[in-house]
């Protein structure tokens, strides 16, 4: 009899026990349903893509869906006369036909100078040496002139290169094109957009949480985020912005995640969930009832 009281008294803290653990797991599921918030999956940049100048659109290389590089030229201008400007100021500046020219005119003037210096002043008349000083001197300010001249044709080269710069149109980011909205042949107007690119690494990863739960977000933390289906599984994000003010009508707060994406797999613009750490909570509470004799 005392065998068997025994045995029944161990199967019942055994079954507590199971229950107390399913409880607690139980408790932890719902936690953690309860942590996940919906959210929407953003590209980080929408761009739309114009020209600083006016122009007729002479190319436009990429279509919709192509991936393009930080500088990567996706359309040009007619340049043909930013061209020849460049073509004329850079012969400008590489030629020193001049310098080299009034050189040789100083170095003329100082040879004179130089013998009028060594003949007695009696042959010489001060006049005449005033003359060959005053044309020694004339030569060396023009000479100064002709170096700021083509210092100054250099400088120009540069304006010429960056009026042809502005005829090329390049991507500012690293992203795909979503929208190709002119062709080759129209003109394009400094409001005009031509193209329309997204910047997909990272994603951004836009949610609202209840304001009860502001102090528990930390720039820096990593939450998961778990897309929706189709695409579907697990991935770590971390927080990069937590809003300093509040929506009172609805009683949340906006917070932003960044997804790293570099290799484009994760398409923006869907629906997820996303689980932050929960504040650790104190130790569960058991029933297990002390042992009976």
């Amino acid at each position: 009899m005392t065998l068997q009281a025994g045995t029944r008294r161990a199967g019942i803290r055994a079954a507590l026990a199971a229950l107390c653990l399913s409880a607690a797991a139980a408790q932890a599921q719902e936690a953690r349903l309860e942590a996940r918030v919906d959210c929407v999956v953003e590209p980080a940049q929408k761009l739309k893509i114009g020209s600083a100048t006016l122009g007729i659109l002479k190319s436009v290389p990429v279509n919709r869906g192509a991936t393009v590089n930080a500088g990567d030229i996706i359309a040009r201008l007619d340049s043909s006369v930013e061209e020849a400007n460049v073509a004329l100021s850079r012969a400008q500046s590489e030629s020193r036909a001049g310098i080299e020219a009034q050189q040789t005119r100083v170095e003329l003037y100082k040879r004179r100078l130089d013998r009028q210096n060594q003949l007695s002043k009696g042959i010489v008349t001060q006049e005449k040496l005033d003359q060959v000083e005053a044309d020694y001197e004339i030569g060396r300010r023009d000479l100064q002139t002709e170096i700021l001249k083509h210092k100054l044709n250099g400088i120009e080269l540069q304006r010429a290169e960056a009026q042809l710069e502005l005829r090329m149109i390049r991507s500012p980011i690293r992203g795909i094109v979503t929208e190709r909205l002119m062709s080759a042949g129209e003109f394009v107007r400094q409001d005009s957009a031509i193209f329309t690119l997204v910047q997909l690494d990272p994603l951004y990863v836009e949610a609202y949480l209840p304001v009860a739960r502001w102090k528990e977000i930390a720039l820096g933390m990593t939450a998961t985020v778990e897309l929706d289906q189709p695409i579907g599984g697990a991935y770590a994000a971390k927080v990069s912005v937590v809003d300093q003010v509040f929506d009172a009508a609805s009683g949340t707060f906006g917070v932003r995640l960044e997804l790293p994406n570099p290799d484009f797999k994760l398409p923006g613009g869907q629906r997820c969930k996303v689980a932050f750490p929960l504040a650790p909570a104190g130790p569960l509470a058991t029933a297990v009832p002390p042992d009976a004799k």
